[in-house]
């Protein structure tokens, strides 16, 4: 009776590990998806903003993009501070993109915007975020496969203890003597 409730306990944790690192192995696979910041255009549809470098100092002479859907609206250059200055931008959400770096924007018109919405936007220069311990040089297939396969074995190791489990899960009477 004992080693069946100990082959139950194994099962049951077989199975939680199994779920748990397959929900852990899709969080790391795919794109990720850009958070759009919050911009207030001006009430004359003009767009604001700063290009600066990981170190805080204004870029020169930079190129800015602003698309919409892919397709590009405008395309301007900083001044020696650094800033540069959009006009006829309508609301909705962008695309800003400074040489390697690209944000999600999502402009409002004067008046519409969130309280939190930001008047000018500054916008990092080649920037290279790292989020946790995987940066775009070290995560690879590697470790999302082998977690995925750690997950699958985990199911199948639970789901096979399961079925052992509950076949050898004899609670009848014993047999007279």
């Amino acid at each position: 009776m004992r080693k069946n409730t100990l082959l139950n306990r194994i099962a049951s944790i077989a199975a939680c590990v199994g779920m748990l690192l397959t929900g852990v192995s899709s969080a790391f696979e795919g794109n990720r998806t850009p958070i759009a910041r919050d911009v207030e255009i001006s009430s004359r549809g003009t767009l604001q903003g700063q290009v600066l470098t990981p170190a805080g100092a204004p870029v020169a002479n930079a190129a800015v993009r602003l698309a919409w859907q892919g397709t590009p609206v405008a395309e301007t250059k900083t001044t020696a501070e650094g800033r540069f200055v959009i006009s006829g931008v309508r609301s909705g959400v962008h695309e800003l993109s400074v040489g390697a770096s690209q944000s999600s924007v999502r402009l409002w018109k004067n008046g519409t915007a969130p309280a939190n919405a930001l008047q000018t936007i500054s916008v990092t220069e080649n920037e290279q975020v790292v989020r946790g311990q995987f940066a775009d040089g070290v995560r690879g297939t590697t470790n999302s496969t082998f977690l995925t396969i750690a997950a699958v074995a985990g199911v199948a190791v639970g789901t096979t203890a399961l079925v052992i489990a509950a076949n050898n899960d004899d609670d009848s009477a014993p047999a007279s003597p």
